[in-house]
């Protein structure tokens, strides 16, 4: 299934849907079908153009983000653990001792404030390269002996079903775990949906964190002619956003 979700999310992705019309536009042409390498040209060009402006990002991510408010670490209830999820750190190489920080790290600097506010007494670390995130949260002060690293876990999905099996393995008999679950802002709803499904028995409670689409462009200003203009960038953030938005139906109704 992890492969099956992979494609669909490959096939589904603007950026490769723009490649494709583009690639089929110019094949069109160089076999002299002119009609229709033009109209497969204007369909590649205003598929790109659309999912390429700000304002389609800001419309799909601030639809994500916007359902679940900001909390501040300190206004955050006590948990039985606190769980971050991958996704926001890169592996280090022998080359540079250090993870690398990606877009998403704002997730393993959430955990840690939750944690140095006395919100939950152990931290689980989930994902491919959880070694990383571990990295950073010593050095950002979280007591090694307080974390809990569940291995790797190629997905959400994944990852739930190891927070799950931990969370029983140390709670209390006939006990519901509470859980502080720290992810992005915009992939909360999907990681939401995931405990709902595959781990009824834990009390998740959303802490989101890498508020994107605020930091970025806001979420109640008004429009301007910049939001139209179209940029490489906001082609594969919109193409994120999708994903999730994809993703969350696609396990809501099918599996």
């Amino acid at each position: 299934m992890f492969y099956v979700n992979r494609f669909v999310a490959l096939m589904t992705s603007p950026a490769v849907v723009a490649a494709i019309l583009l690639a089929a536009a110019f094949a069109a042409l160089l076999t002299r079908r002119r009609r229709a390498g033009a109209a497969l040209l204007v369909a590649g060009v205003a598929w790109s153009w659309f999912w390429a402006s700000p304002f389609t990002y800001r419309w799909l991510a601030s639809g994500l983000e916007m359902e679940f408010p900001v909390v501040t670490a300190e206004e955050s209830p006590p948990a039985d653990a606190i769980a971050v999820l991958g996704g926001g750190m890169g592996c280090n190489t022998n080359e540079y001792p250090y993870g690398e920080m990606w877009s998403s790290a704002d997730r393993v600097w959430h955990a840690a404030r939750l944690y140095r506010a006395g919100k939950a007494p152990k931290l689980f670390v989930t994902g491919r390269e959880p070694f990383p995130t571990v990295q950073l949260l010593t050095d950002l002060g979280v007591p090694a002996g307080a974390i809990d690293c569940l291995g790797e876990a190629r997905n959400t999905e994944e990852e739930c079903g190891r927070i799950k099996e931990r969370l029983e393995q140390t709670a209390a008999p006939g006990a519901r775990p509470r859980l502080l679950l720290v992810t992005s802002a915009w992939h909360m709803r999907r990681a939401k949906l995931m405990f709902e499904k595959y781990a009824p028995g834990v009390e998740m409670i959303p802490a989101a964190t890498d508020y994107e689409a605020l930091v970025r462009c806001g979420w109640r200003r008004g429009l301007g002619f910049r939001d139209f203009l179209p940029n490489a960038e906001m082609l594969f953030q919109s193409s994120y956003m999708i994903k999730e938005i994809i993703g969350y139906h696609g396990y809501r109704w099918l599996r």
